[in-house]
């Protein structure tokens, strides 16, 4: 039986790992799309949305969409594996509003924050999941500068719903401008983030109008496809005229809402596109005379215009979840989502730990019950071959005395185990009687501390010698009459002696 190493390795970790690192998960109508970074390189997969499974921002096929989701969890990972994610879902289903407060101490920031907020939203508080972030402090007053988003509850539950029943873990849930955001600020090659510039996405089912300040998202607008399309046109066809046309307006009221808030003008245009870039870049030159810089990536020179977004959620990904202060549109906001996310991963991480322990166990117990099986077996065939063989029955002999002798051992430990310890005043007695003189009787009166030994020497000298022994000793009274010692019939004398013992 061969186990590989590395297979074990994984095991274990996806016992103590249940739910593994966090993905980016970019949803748009045409196309979803997963990413992660490990490790200084990327793993992605992408799978394609036909027409009408996302229309507006909004799941319009469920079906088709939740097995779009499921093909592309298969291509990641085994199909009872759950994939935690950032999603970043399409533009135009989440509005950003920016609004200041004075600042003023943390106890009470997030309460004034989450007030102000309730009061700039578009739509009903009870109907939307809200989320904020502080994007910057003015220099003129102090004050902070906040990102507020809204989304109508729907939108975000069919998201969810669809999510998890296809494998997939919600960690939080952004909109593409704080990953494109985020991307710039981190990677963008060529690109000073103290500086403000206007951003355009060119995308497949709109464009996206932001303004960065600090590499911080300040304004977010999107105009889709479908308010420019001519009569009778493919959902994802549009002219040129028609693209330029809302290019040249939503343009003119991105920078008019610029000049109107910072009174002055935009650095520059950072344009993310994956195709027409000469094109697009000519035209805002020549109708509002800004530089225009394509949005590349240091580091990551593969990642193209259309991976910038899903990329940004990897990038939050990698992020640890204490840290993550960003916007995120679901049902519990981030902080509190990881806390929940925390305690049921303790929670399995500790059941898997038992888990492997006991499997371990087994594994270990089963190893030494063949080892042990194993090693029976040759020492029986090895007897056996002895037995065999011409000074077999010697071994066999000597194999059965050893036996018996470690019987009689075992007994002897047994006995001794069982004995009970001699009193010191025996010892004593036996120390001082040496081999001159035989005990017959020993009484030990405890009241009285008295004590009367009855023995047989050879003569009377011997029994004296063993008085002055114990008068030696320290035993007190010691008394020996004449009369306490007796001629025997063999020579022998036999003696009775008293005397009391020690204080102690």
């Amino acid at each position: 039986m061969s186990f590989s190493m590395a297979k074990i390795a994984l095991y274990l970790k996806k016992l103590v790992q249940p739910y593994g690192e966090i993905a980016g998960l970019e949803i748009r109508d045409s196309a979803v799309r997963i990413i992660q970074l490990r490790d200084g390189n990327i793993r992605r997969a992408a799978v394609s949305l036909e027409p009408g499974v996302i229309e507006d921002g909004k799941v319009k096929d469920r079906n088709r969409f939740l097995a779009a989701l499921k093909k592309i969890h298969s291509q990641w990972s085994s199909p009872r594996e759950k994939i935690s994610v950032i999603a970043v879902i399409p533009a135009g289903t989440v509005y950003a509003q920016l609004f200041s407060i004075p600042f003023i101490a943390v106890a009470n920031f997030n309460e004034a924050a989450r007030l102000n907020l309730e009061s700039v939203s578009p739509v009903e508080i009870t109907s939307a999941y809200i989320d904020w972030q502080q994007v910057g402090i003015q220099d003129k007053d102090g004050k902070v500068d906040i990102l507020g988003a809204f989304v109508q509850r729907p939108i975000i539950d069919d998201y969810i719903g669809t999510m998890k029943e296809a494998g997939f873990l919600p960690v939080a849930i952004e909109f593409p401008s704080l990953a494109l955001a985020r991307v710039i600020k981190e990677y963008g090659a060529g690109i000073d983030t103290a500086k403000s510039y206007l951003v355009m996405q060119v995308a497949s089912d709109g464009v996206n109008f932001m303004i960065l300040r600090n590499g911080n998202v300040y304004f977010d607008y999107f105009a889709s496809w479908k308010s420019v399309q001519s009569e009778g046109k493919n959902a994802r066809e549009i002219s040129f005229n028609d693209f330029q046309a809302m290019i040249l307006r939503e343009m003119k009221k991105v920078v008019t809402f610029y000049e109107s808030r910072w009174s002055g003008r935009a650095e520059a245009l950072l344009l993310i596109t994956e195709s027409l870039a000469p094109e697009i870049t000519e035209f805002v030159k020549s109708n509002f005379n800004l530089s225009v810089t394509e949005v590349r990536l240091r580091d990551w020179p593969d990642i193209t215009p259309s991976w910038l977004v899903s990329f940004g959620g990897a990038v939050r990904a990698a992020i640890a979840r204490a840290q993550d202060k960003f916007i995120s549109v679901m049902p519990v906001g981030t902080e509190r989502g990881y806390l929940q996310s925390e305690i049921m991963f303790f929670i399995k991480i500790w059941r898997n730990v038992i888990i492997a322990t006991l499997s371990f166990l087994t594994i270990l117990f089963i190893f030494a019950d063949g080892f042990l099986v194993s090693t029976a077996r040759q020492l029986d065939y090895q007897s056996a071959s002895i037995s065999g063989q011409p000074e077999g029955p010697v071994v066999i002999t000597l194999q059965e005395k050893a036996r018996v002798f470690n019987q009689l051992v075992d007994k002897v430990l047994f006995a001794k185990e069982r004995s009970i310890p001699q009193s010191p005043l025996f010892i004593a007695l036996n120390q001082l009687a040496g081999n001159k003189v035989a005990f017959s009787r020993i009484f030990v009166n405890n009241t009285q501390s008295s004590i009367l030994v009855s023995g047989v020497t050879k003569d009377e000298a011997a029994a004296i010698d063993f008085k002055n022994a114990l008068i030696q000793a320290g035993f007190q009274n010691v008394s020996l009459p004449l009369s306490n010692i007796i001629s025997n019939a063999d020579g022998t004398v036999s003696f009775t002696i008293t005397f009391q013992r020690i204080p102690s």
